[in-house]
């Protein structure tokens, strides 16, 4: 796994966090709106009906850009997610930035963006993205690979320790899990 699962729950909760505050001046714009249309009350002069409709315009373009803030952050996390299960599924260590953007459907220009983005915000760990923007040298604690039987068909396959892999003969996902490295 070369997700830091810390590192994206506190960023989700962040962004939880910040949806939840958007959400005070939405109510309160919901409540400006109906107390200056139904209101005939002498207090709402021109002057009051203007602040009232200037904090709500900011308002509102407040929580417009964090809604689009919040899609390209989700989108994010989705790109990083699809990128750690190709990297789970590598039997040699390194993935050339061709063949990820082929897998992917992205341009090799975004694939080289995103891991070194990845790697830099720590939000994917164990991966050293190669200085000549060619590969993407994977790394892990134990950088050993085991050979196990997959469980559907039984033939041999490579998997990295504490990691996983995809039977490249009928495509079982397996992950090596324990303290003896049982699939």
């Amino acid at each position: 796994m070369y997700l830091n699962n810390s590192k994206l729950t506190s960023a989700k909760i962040i962004n939880g966090l910040i949806i939840a505050i958007c959400g005070v001046p939405a109510v309160i714009n919901v409540l400006l709106l109906i107390l200056m249309t139904t209101a005939d009350d002498p207090v709402f002069t021109p002057v009051v009906r203007l602040v009232f409709i200037a904090f709500f315009i900011i308002s509102l373009a407040l929580q417009i850009g964090i809604i689009i803030w919040r899609a390209i952050f989700l989108n994010s996390l989705t790109r990083c997610v699809l990128y750690n299960s190709i990297l789970e599924e590598d039997h040699d260590g390194i993935i050339a930035y061709s063949e990820m953007a082929s897998m992917t459907g992205f341009t090799e220009a975004r694939v080289v963006k995103d891991l070194m983005s990845f790697s830099k915000r720590n939000y994917m760990v164990n991966i050293t993205v190669g200085r000549s923007a060619v590969r993407v040298d994977l790394l892990s604690d134990e950088n050993e690979f085991q050979v196990v039987a997959c469980p559907s068909c039984g033939a041999h396959v490579n998997i990295r320790k504490n990691g996983g892999g995809r039977c490249v003969h009928c495509g079982t996902f397996m992950r090596l899990k324990g303290e003896d490295q049982n699939v």
